[in-house]
């Protein structure tokens, strides 16, 4: 995976052939098959990797202590970096420049379904103890993940590179936020985003 992810930054995911993977970490095609069924199969094991490693560092942050909007705060802007500049934000800035619409959408709705679980039990405390209010979490959650899309996508206008302004990065998170806010039914200013630093 580590091969193929340097491949899909440098050649982009294409150019880059099974083969080329193969060659690289010098084995057989057959065993490249054993474990994954296609080169897409591929990057979709990438995504998920980074995502469970996500889920797995706020899980292992002792949170115990933290209260819901801390834990909501840590979780949203996590999710936010690892796909604004982490290797999955990365590889998805080769697949636009490749049109690869479809792939995209797979790969997001697969974060999309990894991080899930966490996102749920955290509304699930926040809906108990009064902290927010969603009456149908999947559903909503299918809208944060559209507002994240979004903020990814306004904020990365220029060939697919990210925007350069930070007067207008700093007004289109801080719409994301108020847009989240609203959306989980957290109090005003409670959630704030930040543009990940390269």
């Amino acid at each position: 995976m580590d091969t193929a992810l340097e491949l899909f930054l440098s050649a982009g995911y294409e150019k880059t052939t099974v083969q080329d993977i193969v060659k690289r970490v010098n084995v057989a095609q057959g065993t490249f098959y054993y474990y994954f069924p296609s080169k897409e199969a591929l990057l979709e094991a990438i995504f998920a990797r980074y995502a469970k490693n996500m889920v797995t560092h706020i899980q292992s942050c002792h949170l115990e202590n933290a209260t819901v909007l801390e834990k909501l705060q840590l979780l949203i802007s996590h999710f936010y970096k690892l796909c604004y500049s982490g290797e999955p934000g990365l590889i998805a800035t080769v697949l636009y420049k490749e049109k690869q619409g479809e792939l995209i959408n797979k790969v997001w709705r697969q974060l999309q379904v990894i991080a899930a679980p966490l996102f749920k039990s955290i509304l699930e405390q926040g809906n108990q103890e009064g902290v927010t209010q969603v009456i149908h979490i999947d559903e909503t959650l299918s809208f944060f993940a559209g507002i994240i899309a979004a903020l990814l996508e306004a904020t990365s206008p220029t060939e697919f590179g990210h925007e350069s302004d930070p007067t207008i990065i700093k007004n289109k998170l801080a719409i994301a936020g108020k847009l989240i806010e609203t959306l989980f039914g957290a109090p005003a200013g409670s959630i704030h985003l930040e543009a990940p630093t390269s």
